[in-house]
């Protein structure tokens, strides 16, 4: 500067309005003014006019009275010549850490938008970083809590955070549905490379089908450690596999499904053949036998039957009888081992038994090879097994006399030669019954309301799909029944099974009291605008009945419910309910 030119606030002054004006350079500045101890703006006319329309103003105010207040010593920062010199543009702030001094943006100046606490921090973020901000003191229980909910593709980054975190995230239990990546099925070398990293012990889910290349020994061989949860064999040539490799890999998983369809192959004859054959179920017996970690199997044929006569009875047995669910479709057997399989000296850990569409001569077999397996099961499924009246009323019979079950379905059998007393006193003492696409009659489903409607049977939940003449039940037995029941499958029984006097009669008796939670099943709820005829029924009463429900779900969309009911149903929205 010359001698002519003017030194403090006037030469600030000066400078300021030849770069407002001669420049139009919009400029903000707030300064305080000791002596009145105030706080004074030097701006553009514009400026002025939009910081004095927002809060900032008084927060920087503040700001500027209490710099004052704290009497310390003051050094000069221009944005503008930090940046000419190369600098970051924000307050220098240095924070000596190992191997250096850290610069950060902790104190940049932000000027649109910033928020409150913002404006106020005092000290940088690695200044105030206190020990125990640390994500490594969090409980290994806490963070297992939280990895519990991630996918696994996000818990592949979360083991690279840290070792605390990669010790915590390793557990098996948390990768839940981990599956071989598709890419892997496209080719062998992407297969093998995949089996190189760590990442693959984790493996939950395999499924051995629908490979667009030839498995061989060397695939499998990088399986043999896995502990899976669930293995599935379908449509894929195992015959370039070793048979105990493949019975070693089965007897590893925790569950196992065998589905064996046909497949074209080029044999000699040109004929289909069954792609798992006899040796390598052999072989999966023989291992499970010995040693094994499988708790439930699937067994399942297609057209063709999966053939299982060819192995030995005793082999068959011990092996089966090591698991505890056992499912079995469209297989072949011959009827001593069967008798052996189930045998009442054999001891067995079964608790689940599903059996569909045995290929077996039935007609033959002395049902009472199943006596003790079915009275000592906890769930046991009958599908198509086409027994005859006399089966079907010794099996009964049995469960009547004996029985620990928790879920029975029964579907696609002739039950009408049943006693109705007898087919009703098994069904209402178990839980969970699913009777489906079975031919019943009016007495026999009556007896079965009768008995719930007395509240001294065990049955929660019934589902009734694919019954005819539920419209022929008498509608107090019916709805007194239904009431009893904490869940009852209305969804699956069809369009126009109720008939309007039935409908009526359920919701009245559901207004003065229920056990329902809520209409349809557990996992599938039936929204109310569905159910037959409940447009006709009387808005107090419906209104009165759903809210003794614990859930309801309403279809407003497609509804077939008039303005009255939904009215009635709303009104109650503020009063107590269940």
């Amino acid at each position: 500067m010359n001698a002519n030119e003017i030194y403090g606030y006037q030469g600030l002054r000066v400078e300021t309005q030849a770069m407002i004006e001669n420049e139009q350079t919009p400029f903000l500045c707030f300064h305080f003014d000791k002596m009145s101890k105030r706080v004074f703006i030097m701006a553009d006319s514009e400026s002025l006019k939009k910081v004095r329309e927002v809060q900032a103003f008084v927060e920087i105010e503040d700001i500027l009275k209490s710099v004052f207040d704290e009497r310390k010593k003051l050094t000069m920062y221009d944005q503008k010549f930090e940046v000419g010199r190369g600098r970051p543009s924000y307050l220098s702030c240095e924070h000596k850490k190992a191997g250096g001094v850290s610069h950060h943006t902790c104190h940049g100046l932000k000027p649109q938008y910033q928020l409150s606490w913002e404006k106020n921090l005092t000290g940088c973020f690695e200044d105030r970083a206190h020990a125990d901000a640390n994500y490594e003191k969090l409980p290994k229980e806490i963070l297992r809590e939280i990895f519990d909910y991630m996918k696994p593709s996000v818990l592949k980054s979360v083991i690279l955070v840290c070792k605390y975190w990669k010790s915590v995230a390793d557990e098996p239990a948390l990768w839940k549905g981990f599956n071989l990546p598709s890419k892997c099925k496209k080719s062998g070398k992407k297969f093998l490379k995949f089996f190189q990293k760590s990442i693959s012990s984790k493996l939950q889910i395999l499924s051995l089908d629908n490979f667009a290349f030839q498995l061989n020994d060397d695939h499998i061989q990088k399986l043999l450690n896995l502990e899976l949860k669930k293995l599935t064999i379908g449509n894929i040539d195992l015959f370039n596999i070793s048979d105990d490799f493949l019975a070693q890999v089965v007897n590893n998983s925790k569950e196992c499904e065998i589905l064996e369809p046909e497949a074209k192959l080029n044999t000699s004859d040109g004929i289909n053949i069954n792609i798992l054959g006899l040796n390598k179920l052999k072989a999966i017996f023989r291992k499970m036998e010995s040693e094994t970690n499988l708790k439930s199997l699937t067994l399942a044929g297609s057209d063709k039957a999966l053939d299982l006569s060819f192995v030995p009875s005793s082999s068959l047995a011990n092996a089966l009888n090591k698991l505890e669910s056992l499912a079995l479709c469209q297989v072949k057997f011959r009827q001593n081992q069967l008798k052996t399989i189930f045998d009442m000296s054999v001891e067995t850990k079964f608790k689940s038994l599903d059996l569909k569409s045995l290929t077996l001569d039935l007609d033959s077999v002395d049902m009472e090879i199943f006596d003790s397996a079915f009275s000592n099961l906890s769930e046991l499924i009958l599908n198509g097994l086409g027994l005859d009246n006399n089966q079907l009323k010794h099996v009964a019979e049995n469960l009547d006399k004996s029985c620990k079950l928790k879920t029975l379905k029964i579907s696609n059998t002739n039950m009408k030669e049943l006693p109705p007393g007898l087919l009703a006193r098994v069904v209402t003492k178990i839980s969970c019954v699913g009777i489906e696409s079975v031919e019943m009659t009016v007495d026999q489903l009556e007896q079965i309301f009768h008995i719930i409607s007395t509240g001294s049977s065990s049955i929660k939940q019934l589902n009734l799909f694919g019954i005819a003449d539920i419209h022929e039940i008498n509608p107090e037995t019916l709805a007194k029944g239904i009431n009893k029941l904490q869940f009852f499958d209305f969804a699956n029984i069809g369009e126009n099974v109720f008939t309007e006097n039935q409908t009526k009669e359920m919701f009245e008796v559901m207004s003065q009291g229920t056990s329902l939670k809520k209409l349809g099943t557990a996992s599938e709820p039936l929204a109310l605008e569905w159910m037959d005829n409940i447009g006709k029924v009387d808005p107090e009463i419906l209104a009165k009945a759903i809210h003794n429900l614990e859930e309801v779900t309403l279809a407003l969309e497609e509804s077939y419910l008039p303005l009255p009911q939904y009215m009635a149903i709303f009104k109650r929205f503020g009063q107590k309910t269940n």
